[in-house]
Order: structure tokens, then C-alpha cells, then sequence
């Protein structure tokens, strides 16, 4: 026999999503999510080394650590594709200025919202920045999510976004998230407000390669391109100078407004368009045509209060790939993406599929790591969850409380509710 290191088995249903990101429209059959029934899993070091039957597996392979699934749903690891997770300070009064009819443009035009953030992040030490992340990344994956793509943005001056950066260092290892660092240029800094032309030399000249030099380099550039923030001029050229060091793109469009960010996506290969509430029907043949993923962010349409929806249905139909994200932020305080994935199925309409390739191989696919994360196949990387239902359907239907009961984050065992030989 074989040795593995874990072997998971009786698995009632198992979603591999062995074929890659998945248009909605693709899922209207099941067989293209690479479902098994009663499946196994053997783990090695960090990777998955096969997948199969349970009794072939069970006959194949021998390990110390094996867990009793019990006819469970078992699925990736969920992907985190959208999140500002490095901040310090909160503005929980912010809240209940929104409840009582304030806007969030005029909290912003108060000196409130992200200014408010960006002082208070500004202030804090490295050390107190990653001791925050860090307790953030642990209650993430608690609740099953294995990957997360982080970004900058509440530095805004060239020091600060590195301070951001450099809170990363450290935080990479098995039975954490694998952390997908975002430079991301947030709005104008106050010190900056009548010289924007000044500011945008600021980033491209010095923002970009300080951060490049950080001890935790960004792998992407992204622009909150929106009313209020970047209008696409500027973005345009951010972009450009991101995309000439190197970095990969992602875009923040079409949240409070369109202004146009979104007809980048014929410009740029950008692999990823968040938001989207005010995409126009026109500007969705331009994701489907580059394969940029449709990232949709159902809590941040909550958190301000949004009756705008993005075009799911014209997304579906298009055949668009369709992400979903936490956007946790101190204006969103969700850091649990499967109570994302199940407001997801009520706001946005998405079927429980959906909404599970939407938070597995599609955000995967956004950050361009889907060859080991977002799926279960031989050598991708062992991020599992066993959920407390027996299959699929049960996202978005039973949904209020933790479900998961195992998580292993590149093969370190995070939770285990199940118990077994580990």
C-alpha cells in the first residue's frame, strides 16, 4: 500500500470542480462541477496525491490520520478573492450614522469612512497590524476559507502602503489562508485633494516601486475606479505603470456608479472586475470575451445599503465566470465567505452551485492559482473543508450558523469536529 499522511474517506458527495472555472451557465448540469459520490481523498505533505472511489482508496493507501466523513458534503477550500484585510481602528458609529439616513459619500465627505481608517492605520506598528490580520486570517479559516487575496489602500502615502506590505511577512504557512497580495490605489489622500495629478505621479513613480521592494511584494495592481474615487484617466494610467513592473490587474468598477471603469476590460487583460452593481449589459461580452471574472461582493451591497444589483441573469447568460467575495473592510465586517456564498443564493439569485464555484474555482481562477487551489485533484494543494450537510443543495438553504467541521489549509488539520485516528 501506498503511505499518505491523511486519508479522508466515506465522503458523501464530493465537488472536485476537476475542469476548471465554471460559467454559471455551464453548472445548469451538476456533472460539470466533478461531483463523486461516496469518494475518498489521500493527502500528502501539502498536496493531494489522488482521489477516487472510497473503497479504492481505502485499498491503495495507508495513513495514521484518517477522518470518517460520514456521508458528508466535502468541497475546496474556499477562495477569499476580494478583501481589505489590513487596517487598524473600527467605525462602528459609522453605522449607525447609515441606519439614521447618512449616506456613505457624505461619511466620506466628513473626513469619515476610509480617511478614517487610513489615520488609525496609519498610526498603528507593523507588529500591531499583523497581530490584527493575523486574528483575522485565523478566523477565516476556522470557517473554511483557505485563500485570500489581501490588499493595501489604507496607507495611500508611499511608506504606509509598504508598512501595509511588510505586515504580511510571516503569515505564510501551512494552516493559515495562502495570502494573494493586492497593491491597491484607494482614493485621493486629504493631504492631496486639490493636486490630484500630483498624487497619481506619487503612485506610479514611487508608490509602485517602494511597494515592489517591500519584504511582501504585491502580485497585483487594482484601482477603486468609481464615482468619488479614480475616474478612468487616471486609472488608465495606474494601471499601465502596475502592469510595467509586472504586476497582474484587478479593478474595483461600477459600485456607486458608472463612469465607464468598466470598458477597461477591453484595454487591459484584467483578471478580475469587482463589484459591478452599474455594469452595463454592452460591457459583458468584454469579460466573457477575456475571461475576466465577474466578482460580485453581495455583504458590501448590504454594508452601503445598496438597492442595485449587478446583472446576474445577463451574467448567466453571457456566459460570464462568477466570483464571489467577503470584501471584509472595516464598512463590512464579514470575514466568513460560506455566509457570503448563502446570502449570495437570496441577493443575487445564484443556485447553490453557483455560489460554491463562485467562492472555490472561479475566485481561484481570478487570482490565476486554479491549477492548485479552488479544486480536489491529484497535486492541488490539500485545502479541504468537510461541511455538517450531505450535499451542495444545503448552501443557502440551512445557513445561520458554522457548518464546517473539518478544514485543512495545505494539508495542516486547522479544525477537526470529527475526531478519527488524527
Amino acid at each position: 500500500m501506498t503511505r499518505a499522511d491523511l486519508i479522508i474517506y466515506n465522503i458523501g458527495q464530493l465537488v472536485t470542480f476537476k475542469e476548471g472555472p465554471q460559467p454559471a451557465r455551464a453548472l445548469r448540469d451538476p456533472r460539470n462541477a466533478g461531483i463523486i459520490e461516496n469518494a475518498g481523498i489521500a493527502i500528502r505533505g501539502e498536496r493531494v496525491i489522488d482521489v477516487g472511489s472510497t473503497s479504492r482508496i481505502l485499498t491503495e493507501y495507508e495513513a495514521e490520520a484518517r477522518i470518517n466523513a460520514d456521508g458528508r458534503l466535502v468541497t475546496p477550500g474556499l477562495v477569499d478573492s476580494h478583501t481589505h484585510l489590513i487596517f487598524a481602528g473600527s467605525r462602528e458609529d459609522e453605522f449607525e450614522m447609515k441606519l439614521q439616513g447618512y449616506s456613505y459619500s457624505e461619511i466620506l465627505a466628513r473626513g469619515g469612512g476610509i480617511y478614517r481608517t487610513v489615520r488609525a492605520t496609519r498610526q498603528a506598528s507593523v507588529q500591531e497590524l499583523r497581530r490584527l490580520l493575523l486574528e483575522r486570517l485565523l478566523l477565516m479559516v476556522r470557517h473554511g476559507t483557505t485563500v485570500v487575496e489581501v490588499k493595501t489602500g489604507y496607507g495611500l502615502l508611499p511608506e504606509y502602503e509598504v508598512k501595509m506590505l511588510n505586515a504580511l511577512e510571516g503569515l505564510d504557512s501551512p494552516g493559515l489562508p495562502k495570502i494573494i497580495p493586492t497593491l491597491l490605489a484607494h482614493v485621493i489622500p486629504q493631504e492631496y485633494k486639490n493636486r490630484r495629478q500630483e498624487y497619481i505621479n506619487l503612485f506610479i513613480k514611487e508608490i509602485i516601486p517602494r511597494s515592489l521592494a517591500a519584504k511582501v511584494k504585491p502580485l497585483y495592481i487594482d484601482v477603486f475606479c468609481d464615482k468619488g474615487a479614480f475616474n478612468i484617466e487616471e486609472t488608465r494610467r495606474i494601471l499601465e505603470a502596475g502592469m510595467g513592473h509586472g504586476l497582474r490587474v484587478r479593478l474595483h468598477a461600477e459600485e456607486l456608479a458608472y463612469i465607464g471603469c468598466s470598458d477597461l476590460a477591453g484595454e487591459f487583460q484584467i483578471d478580475s472586475i469587482d463589484h459591478l452593481e452599474y455594469l452595463p449589459a454592452k460591457n459583458i461580452e468584454l469579460l466573457v470575451a477575456k475571461r475576466t471574472v465577474a466578482n460580485l461582493l453581495p455583504t458590501s451591497m448590504l454594508s452601503i445599503f445598496s438597492e442595485k444589483k449587478p446583472p446576474v441573469n445577463e451574467l448567466r447568460e453571457k456566459g460570464a465566470i462568477i466570483a464571489v467575495s467577503t470584501d471584509y473592510n472595516p464598512n463590512n465586517m464579514n470575514p466568513v465567505l460560506a455566509t457570503t456564498m448563502d446570502i449570495a443564493t437570496y441577493l443575487l439569485g445564484l443556485t447553490p452551485l453557483e455560489a460554491l464555484a463562485a467562492a472555490t474555482i472561479n475566485a481561484a481562477w481570478s487570482l490565476r492559482i486554479d491549477n492548485v487551489h479552488g479544486r480536489i485533484v491529484p497535486g492541488a494543494a490539500a485545502d479541504i473543508v468537510v461541511w455538517d450537510v450531505p450535499s451542495y443543495k444545503w448552501i443557502g438553504y440551512e445557513w445561520g450558523h458554522d457548518k464546517t467541521l473539518v478544514v485543512v489549509a495545505r494539508g495542516a488539520m486547522v479544525k477537526n469536529e470529527l475526531g478519527g485516528t488524527c
